[in-house]
């Protein structure tokens, strides 16, 4: 009973101080707490960001700044340089700057409010402001910023504000270890203008900019009041914030102020938060000691309620920056958990890691519906239809964000500028890391804005807690209490709150504080998630802990001490902590912990590696066979590259084995492998007809693409071959994993990391999530993939064997780095044919973003239905049929004569031209293309002449020429097969797109024979090893004939699977060949439409966001939100359809037969418009 009562006054305490926190922000601050923080997810109010942060966020937060590599901050401070003021000593500003921009910018002039508006009929400038913080335009006799002596003499005053300003730069012995750690790093900012790297210079840290550094310590030197008035940079700042992109851009989309765009307003709010939490510093650190209380700071609580208490608008602006900086950080998450952190203190550097991971894994972020998803960053530059007009406006929100930080140097107090420039840096980290791609956030953030960044989460979370204290603090000392809670009570919590765990603040005496508990509460659920992932323990024995530890609050005080010091050895906490819940009254005895399949003591028949064709190809081989499987892809979903195949599969099913060996043997030239040519094709018809067979996927469509004599490739009639495949495969292959977890276990997300051989089994490391996993298997499977992506590399085996390539645009995945070819060839593989890499002669150059590294494939299929490759003057320049590097020879050539197309394009560059006739053919291509604004329509010769810049009269003897080749059967290249829909006429509609060659595959890998074993340089065979896929080599000699990507995936996969040893004794038979949940679906799913209701547009429209995606297909609407993530194509071609009909954009890539076996049930019919 009194264990009963004492858990119902915890719960009855934290719902209290939560209901405390919300009367608080809504009777003084006059702040809803169940107000949305507008410009975020509707799911997302003041209420859930402030409960996040006491609970959870600020504690850790708080440990993780005061660790050595935090705590650190690179800057210099003796010389800056401000172009704004010409006497930076006097700081005197210039009268009316000049400034264009139109409309009420918001800025400091209306005394009445901290960031009101300006008046309709001024303009920006750089003025002399107000000393006073809310009366920035007018003088005022009292400085913001002034410390207060309480009747000091003036002499008195100055040597305090003297001393205020004084800077700490003593190091201790373990900081100067970790600044020579520094010295050792290079750090550079890249200046690409192009998308998708136009933001990595979005800020630019004093490391950037060759001055004189040196290493401060944050946390001797916190931000306070030194006598410094500033609001001359503020009121320059809110200037800055002005976008001057032409009349046409709506402006006032989004709110009530009909004068700023969407785009004004993030960069202003987060402006305003940034202010709101330097303010919420200096009036907490106001007084000097001495002045109001002896031995430390005090606040000015009046000055607190004049410039934040009663303004709520600032409040809110301070929690939205802090979303905005939680979602940054969530998307750098891979990045922040792999990061070293490295100081030179090895056990420092772990305590940071842990914490760092502690942050990333926290359980309490989902109070906000997700907290970190709360800002949707991809609203920004969509609202203009003007492509010009959006490229203006990022160009002028870069712009305006680099003029603020350089503002900061303006900054004449030391210790002012120290913070305002770590939160320049911070803010400019964020923005860059939200608005770049996420493969770029690991070469572009460097460890000085990791610093800035997370140190200026902790500031706006230590300001929204600042702002309860002060709150209670104010009411408090005027005598009217509307928190009912004691100043000294609100205190005890604060100081509760900050003990996380391995804090030597937490208080463990008797019964613990309700803030202590939640602390460690969480320390102890992301432990046992973490022992869960590692396979320490079982599902069962999970569900056993968490039951212990959230029901019998009054039970396991003493694990949660356990938390405290052993969270960070999750497997050893594990243990013990099932031992305790063991001897709970109510929790019956944990069982014996069994092994989850491929762990040391219970390996598996096979461990494959790669989740592209050739290994689920191959595990679903096994599997058929009754083998137990582990599948390791470092995708977050199945498929790999091979999911952008679009031309299709060869076979020699109604053509000659004979023809297919000759054609593949010549494209591989001098280096043609017949043993594996052999196998190649001989199996080819079995093996495809398996897979068509298998995953119900069609194959009916047959094309001759280039190097090819007969039609032998085979494709969907109505979508792209690789997508279908794959996907069919994958949902078998997901559907397997959690119904049969003791015969296959999937892990996504994983890097294999190393392999060896003990005791007859294969044992290979993995990084699971950022857990370290051994796993074992009797066999071993390489399906990682080629080295097509690798140039950034540690080791780039692309620079070594193929230098000449550095600068080619690839096709290819940025997971296609090689790890499998360098982990086989460091246990003994040969390696062959590593200088052979395809470069296909068709990756489109998407005209708004030309330079971009990664291209879209232009699938041969468009030269094979009559795509013609034209050069500057609108000539052909080769047999548009030829083989893949024949047709690379000729560009490449071409280019050297002065023929390719001039920039903005890449060197290299051809224009790729389709007639009306041959564009039916590719109906499902050039939709999908021209939707993607690859390719472009235009009307007649005339309209194709002025797209390419060239004469109308000589694509006039181009198109005749080839018109009267293709009637004679052979043209000026030698080429002898043509399309059966000629002739070009003069009067049709053409598409016309750009490409350039692209590397495309790697030919060489790891040396195999005809059973797809592994070889070493003697010739002789590594037992148990196996290399499928393009992290072979040697099946496509000198150059790889079109369609015999995803033929050798399927060959060799499936002949490894059926020939690979297996010690399970019985055999099952095979599972269902539909995808994942189709019968599922066909029985759960209604099936009359009439029985689902009737879902208008409207409310269509409303479910539009990434946390709520509604997409109708074919006439239905599905919920497609958690599937968006772990679709093979990318979330984003959901996301951009959401709240919408999307079933012309899925048609382009799928079927209406794909959607039927997706296992998706409607939510309602579409209403007829």
């Amino acid at each position: 009973m009194a264990l009963a009562l004492r858990a119902i006054t915890l719960l009855g305490l934290a719902a209290w101080c939560t209901a405390a926190i919300s009367a608080a922000l809504h009777d003084v601050l006059h702040l809803d707490g169940s107000a949305t923080l507008d410009d975020v997810a509707q799911t997302c109010n003041v209420d859930a960001v402030q409960v996040a942060n006491i609970r959870q966020l600020h504690p850790i937060l708080h440990d993780l700044v005061n660790t050595t590599f935090f705590r650190l901050f690179r800057v210099n401070l003796k010389n800056p340089s401000c172009p704004f003021w010409g006497q930076p000593e006097k700081e005197k500003a210039k009268k009316d700057g000049g400034s264009t921009c139109t409309g009420s910018v918001p800025t400091l002039g209306d005394p009445k409010s901290l960031f009101g508006g300006m008046s309709k009929s001024s303009k920006p400038a750089f003025t002399k402001a107000s000393a006073d913080f809310s009366q920035i335009s007018a003088p005022a006799a009292e400085p913001a910023c002034g410390v207060e002596s309480d009747g000091d003499s003036a002499g008195s005053r100055r040597e305090e504000v003297q001393e205020a300003e004084k800077l700490d730069l003593k190091l201790t012995v373990q900081e100067k270890v970790a600044q020579q750690e520094r010295e050792n790093e290079t750090e550079v900012c890249e200046f690409e203008e192009d998308l998708p790297t136009y933001w990595v210079d979005m800020c630019s840290g004093d490391s950037a900019k060759g001055l004189v550094l040196e290493d401060v310590n944050l946390i001797k030197n916190p931000e306070r009041n030194t006598g410094y008035n500033g609001s001359h940079i503020w009121q320059a700042m809110y200037n800055e914030n002005c976008f001057e992109v032409g009349n046409l851009l709506p402006r006032g989309r989004f709110g009530k102020d009909e004068s700023m765009c969407y785009e004004e307003r993030v960069l202003y709010r987060l402006l305003s938060g940034w202010h709101a939490s330097t303010t919420i510093s200096i009036v907490k650190n106001f007084y000097a000691p001495g002045t109001k209380q002896k031995g430390g700071w005090a606040p000015n609580l009046e000055r607190f309620m004049e410039t934040i208490g009663q303004h709520p608008e600032r409040a809110k602006n301070l929690h939205f920056a802090f979303v905005v900086l939680l979602r940054a950080v969530k998307k750098s998450a891979p990045f922040l958990q792999s990061y070293q952190y490295s100081t030179g203190d090895d056990v420092e550097d772990r305590k940071t890691r842990v914490l760092m991971t502690r942050l990333l894994d926290s359980q309490l972020l989902s109070v906000c519906s997700p907290l970190f998803e709360a800002f949707d960053e991809t609203r920004l530059f969509r609202e203009s239809a003007d492509p010009q007009q959006r490229s203006q406006l990022k160009r002028q929100f870069k712009s305006v964000f680099q003029n603020i930080t350089v503002l900061v140097d303006c900054v004449q107090c030391q210790r002012c500028r120290l913070h305002a420039k770590l939160f320049s840096l911070g803010l400019g980290t964020a923005l860059k890391a939200l608005l770049s791609p996420p493969e770029l956030i690991g070469n572009s953030i460097t460890r000085d804005e990791i610093v800035a960044m997370v140190n200026v989460l902790q500031k706006l979370s230590e300001s929204m807690e600042d702002i309860r204290v002060l709150t209670t603090a104010y009411w408090e000392k005027s005598g009217n209490n509307k928190l009912a809670v004691s100043a000294g009570d609100m205190a005890a919590s604060r100081k509760a709150s900050s003990a996380a765990p391995g804090s030597s603040t937490a208080a463990l005496g008797g019964a613990m504080e309700a803030t202590t508990r939640r602390s460690l509460l969480d320390s102890a659920l992301a432990a046992v998630r973490q022992a869960q992932l590692l396979g320490a323990i079982t599902a069962q024995e999970e569900e056993v802990l968490l039951g212990f530890l959230v029901a019998k609050a009054g039970e396991n005080e003493d694990v949660l001490l356990l938390a405290r010091h052993y969270a960070d050895r999750p497997e050893l906490f594990a243990r013990i902590a099932l031992q305790a819940a063991g001897s709970a009254p109510s929790i019956a005895a944990a069982p014996a912990t069994k092994k989850l399949l491929g762990e040391p003591g219970a390996p598996a028949d096979a461990v494959v590696v790669g989740g592209g064709l050739a290994g689920m190809v191959a595990t679903l081989t096994l599997l058929d066979r009754g083998a137990r499987v582990v599948m390791v892809e470092k995708q977050p979903y199945l498929g790999g590259n091979s999911g952008k195949a679009s031309s299709g599969i060869n076979a020699a099913l109604e053509t000659s084995v004979e023809s297919l060996i000759k054609d593949t043997t010549k494209s591989a030239g001098s280096l043609a492998r017949p043993e594996l040519i052999k196998r190649l094709a001989e199996s080819s018809a079995d093996a495809v007809s398996w897979l068509r067979d298998r995953t119900k996927v069609d194959l009916s469509m047959r094309s001759q693409l280039g190097g090819h004599t007969v039609q032998r490739t085979l494709r969907p009639s109505n979508a792209f071959v690789g997508a279908e495949i794959t996907f069919a495969a994958g949902q078998v292959l997901t559907k397997m994993a959690a119904e049969k977890p003791g015969q296959f276990r999937l892990l996504l997300k994983s890097k294999w990391t190393g392999l060896s051989q003990k005791s007859g089994a294969w044992e290979a490391s993995v990084q699971a999530n950022g857990t370290e996993l051994l796993l074992q298997g009797a066999s071993f499977v390489i399906a990682s993939g080629g080295f097509g992506h690798d140039a950034n590399e540690v080791e780039s085996l692309l620079l070594k064997h193929r230098p000449d390539l550095a600068d080619f645009p690839t096709t290819l995945g940025s997971q296609t780095t090689g790890d499998g070819v360098k982990i086989a060839r460091d246990i003994g593989a040969d390696l062959v044919d590593l200088d052979r890499v395809q470069l296909h002669p068709t990756g489109f150059v998407d005209l708004s973003k030309p330079q971009e590294k990664t291209k879209t494939l232009a699938a041969e299929l468009l030269r094979g239905v009559g795509g013609l490759i034209l050069d500057r003057q609108g000539r052909r320049i080769t047999d548009e049929l030829g083989t893949r590097q024949a047709v690379v020879n000729a560009e490449l050539k071409a280019a050297k004569e002065g023929r390719n197309l001039l920039g903005p394009n890449p060197p290299n560059t051809y224009a790729l031209v389709l007639n009306s006739k041959a564009a039916k053919v590719a109906d499902r291509h050039v939709t999908l293309y021209s939707k993607k604004g690859l390719l472009r329509k235009v009307e007649g010769l005339a309209g194709l002449a002025k797209e390419l810049e060239v004469k109308q009269s000589e694509l006039n003897k181009t198109f005749a020429a080839y018109n009267d080749a293709a009637k004679a059967g052979k043209d000026e290249f030698g080429r002898t097969v043509f399309p059966a829909h000629l002739p070009i006429e003069s009067d049709e509609t053409f598409y016309v797109g750009r490409i350039v060659p692209v590397i495309h595959y790697t030919m060489g890998g790891i040396a195999i024979n005809p059973d797809g074993q592994v070889l070493k340089k003697d010739g002789s065979v590594i037992p148990s090893l196996y290399a499928i896929g393009e992290a072979s080599g040697g099946v496509h000699g000198d150059n790889r004939l079109a369609g015999n990507s995803l033929l050798e995936c399927t060959v060799f996969g499936r002949h490894v699977g059926l020939n690979l040893p297996m010690t399970t004794a019985a055999s099952q038979a095979p599972a269902s060949a539909l995808p994942a949940q189709a019968a599922e679906a066909a029985a759960a799913a209604p099936a009359p439409s009439e029985e689902l209701r009737v879902i208008t547009p409207e409310e269509l429209a409303k479910h539009n966001t990434k946390q709520d995606s509604w997409v109708a297909l074919y006439g239905k609407v599905y919920d497609l939100t958690e599937y968006a993530e772990e679709h093979p194509g990318g979330a984003d071609a959901i996301w951009d359809v959401a709240g919408t009909d999307g079933t012309e954009t899925f048609e382009t890539v799928h079927n209406k037969e794909l959607l039927e076996t997706m296992g998706f049930a409607p939510l309602g019919v579409l209403k007829a418009t």
